[in-house]
């Protein structure tokens, strides 16, 4: 008992505070966990393998046809629509609840993507799709600490509002770093693939989660 709780007895918590704030605290998202070293190693990957990415596809010209090439991120992204598909089948049996929000949102990111891409058609910016896509699921997964059962709506909610910010920021930092290299630049609607990756996975996350 601290001395600002003998002087001011009604400063002392109730048995179900002292348990909710020491909850919070213990799954805040600066806990070190095998669930937030596998950001963390995710992250590591991520930054050793950018710089090095143009010296890959350059490569990868000498040796594979250029259709060949976009065939493959073309693939990519068809196999990110499959893994949404069965994603949205999987919800429907688990959480037909929320299917139609479910859908609503995959179709309104999708959408947006796609816009993006008529706009700048590079069929190698789809790749931040699936690259953000797993960091979310991740870093929500992280921050969930694998007891769901143990939150109610409100702190769910600001675990997922937290989580998106956290990768919305990872992603801008992404791009000033690519920035900062010689052989990658800055590009900003980047930025907005990156963030519509990560709630892609967020989403994903949530409509498969149980609760």
């Amino acid at each position: 008992m601290s001395v600002c709780q003998v002087l001011v007895p009604e400063l002392q918590l109730s048995n179900f505070d002292a348990v909710y704030f020491r909850d919070l605290k213990s799954r805040s998202l600066g806990y070190f966990s095998w669930r937030w070293l596998a950001v963390y190693g995710y992250l590591l990957v991520v930054l050793i393998a950018t710089p090095y990415l143009p010296s890959l596809i350059q490569w990868a010209c000498l040796r594979w046809p250029a259709e060949s090439i976009s065939a493959f991120v073309l693939g990519v992204a068809i196999s990110i629509g499959i893994l949404l598909i069965v994603s949205a089948g999987a919800v429907f049996f688990l959480n037909p609840r929320k299917l139609f929000l479910f859908i609503l949102i995959i179709g309104g990111l999708i959408a947006f993507a796609g816009l993006f891409y008529l706009i700048i058609p590079n069929p190698y910016e789809l790749t931040h799709l699936p690259e953000y896509a797993i960091l979310g699921i991740l870093v929500i997964q992280a921050a969930k600490g694998g007891k769901a059962k143990k939150k109610d709506n409100m702190h769910e909610t600001y675990l997922y509002f937290q989580s998106a910010i956290l990768i919305g920021a990872l992603g801008a930092i992404d791009e000033l770093y690519q920035g900062i290299l010689p052989s990658r630049y800055f590009i900003w609607y980047d930025v907005l693939l990156n963030g519509i990756g990560g709630l892609l996975g967020l989403t994903i996350f949530w409509g498969l989660n149980r609760k």
